[in-house]
């Protein structure tokens, strides 16, 4: 990720402690009831119904959070100020709060997201949040995030005691966190939740996305061979990195059914985010090539260079700019089922599918409170962006 954490590190394995959770799911989505937030209000009916308000009343007494290094955090009471400081946490304690209101201060690539997705428009309060908590390195700017006043910090706990100590020593109450598996994301989800006195809320997000990793996984496992292989490019701009063994981006490309081309044999020496020439690309050449959402590379950009004619990707056309909805879409975050449909839907177009719009509009029902338009969806979807590639005529309403 920029400013130095990375993308993803680890599998994209799935949480089995919500494996006795998922008997009581499908009555647990269905008894919340919808909501508005910011926007136009959310489906009454289906997936895509949002709980709009607390599932239950706030917990009395202290609430016990045990965060990823193993600390037990005590909050006397829910968090109604909180400073986040980690990738994506601005962006998925909006959605586990539904609201911006309880966010006081993020990082500033956090605020990015924010800007350049859609949550500026659903929450247009998150853009008027302090973005200046921590420089690109994550290093607190302590002076700041003490005016803000915060029941809560939310920092990385696995990057050295450098960036968490001075939060500790300013007497903050802080967690801890580590970032790269969809597990992850399941937990901070069910921090936020705690934390915020919504616990049944974070239960009933982590059921659904379960659900959704459950029925991706199985379809994947059905695809029939030959596995096309789709390469993810972290950066292109200024220097090639791609996507390598370990991976999460590496995992779902497994996951819906395909093969990546720089894990395993023949893949790059080193795992993560591995930087490569353009001629091992070439010397791969994958059959699809997805572009993230840290560089501003376009399609575009290799179908009009002599570099990457020569590419399959290139010559079929079936180079894709991720979506960028609540948050970018490559990373795991809570939106990450989205990204699991759409990936499947790019790489085996014509086969068994989904109808991504309405899980889109289903989604954000029940992540934010709010139904977005055809255009938005558009946006999302970056269909001017990739109507050049085939087969994304799919993704139209």
């Amino acid at each position: 990720m920029p400013g130095g954490r990375p993308v993803g590190a680890g599998d994209l394995s799935r949480r089995t402690v919500l494996g006795s959770a998922l008997v009581s799911g499908a009555a647990l989505l269905a008894a919340c009831a919808s909501g508005t937030a910011g926007g136009t209000p959310a489906p009454s009916a289906g997936e895509g119904t949002g709980d709009g308000g607390t599932l239950a009343a706030a917990p009395a007494g202290p609430i016990l959070l045990t965060d990823q290094r193993g600390s037990v955090v005590t909050l006397p009471r829910p968090a109604r100020r909180i400073v986040t400081i980690p990738q994506p946490a601005a962006s998925i304690l909006i959605a586990v709060d539904q609201s911006a209101d309880h966010l006081v201060g993020m990082q500033n690539a956090s605020w990015v997201a924010v800007r350049d997705g859609i949550l500026g428009t659903i929450f247009p309060a998150a853009l008027d949040v302090r973005h200046d908590v921590a420089d690109d390195t994550f290093t607190p700017n302590v002076e700041a995030v003490l005016a803000l006043q915060p029941d809560l910090v939310v920092q990385w706990g696995d990057q050295g005691s450098g960036i968490i100590a001075p939060l500790e020593n300013a007497g903050l109450t802080v967690v801890g966190l580590k970032y790269g598996t969809q597990d992850d994301v399941t937990t901070w989800i069910s921090l936020f939740s705690r934390a915020l006195g919504r616990g049944e809320r974070g239960e009933m997000l982590n059921i659904a996305t379960d659900t959704a990793y459950q029925q991706v996984i199985a379809v994947g496992k059905a695809r029939p061979a030959p596995k096309p292989t789709i390469l993810y490019i972290n950066r292109f701009v200024g220097g090639l990195k791609v996507a390598g063994t370990g991976t999460y981006n590496d995992a779902y490309i497994a996951m819906v059914g395909g093969q990546n081309p720089a894990s395993g044999p023949g893949g790059t020496s080193g795992k993560g985010m591995v930087g490569v020439d353009p001629e091992q690309v070439l010397a791969w050449d994958p059959d699809i090539v997805l572009l993230g959402n840290f560089d501003a590379a376009l399609p575009r950009d290799l179908y009009g260079s002599a570099v990457w004619r020569g590419l399959t990707a290139v010559k079929d056309k079936r180079v894709y700019k991720v979506p960028l909805g609540g948050y970018r879409w490559d990373p795991p975050s809570h939106e990450s089922p989205l990204m699991w449909r759409w990936l499947s839907m790019v790489a085996f177009p014509g086969q068994p599918t989904y109808d991504l719009r309405g899980d889109i509009v289903s989604s954000y029902g029940r992540l934010y409170g709010y139904q977005p338009s055809a255009a938005q969806l558009d946006s999302i979807l970056r269909t001017a962006t990739n109507d050049g590639s085939a087969d994304y005529q799919q993704f139209h309403a």
